[in-house]
């Protein structure tokens, strides 16, 4: 007799969900300037706006922050 391998279903047949929880993909931006002027310092605060504002619309990412770090 051929042996026969059980996959379990992968949504659930009464609520028509899946029965695997997803998870999110933790994500962060990461920025930098070289210089200490003025124009390096605008362009990190355009750098931190665009990447916060990218991760933050995926729904199926988690925005994950650390300032700072060196």
């Amino acid at each position: 007799m051929p042996k026969v391998t059980l996959i379990p279903p992968t949504i659930n047949p009464l609520t028509h969900l899946p029965s695997v929880t997803v998870r999110k993909r933790r994500v962060a931006g990461y920025s930098r300037v070289s210089t200490d002027s003025d124009d390096q310092f605008t362009s990190y605060e355009a750098q931190v706006d665009y990447y916060t504002k990218f991760i933050q619309s995926k729904p199926e990412w988690e925005f994950i922050i650390e300032v700072g770090a060196e």
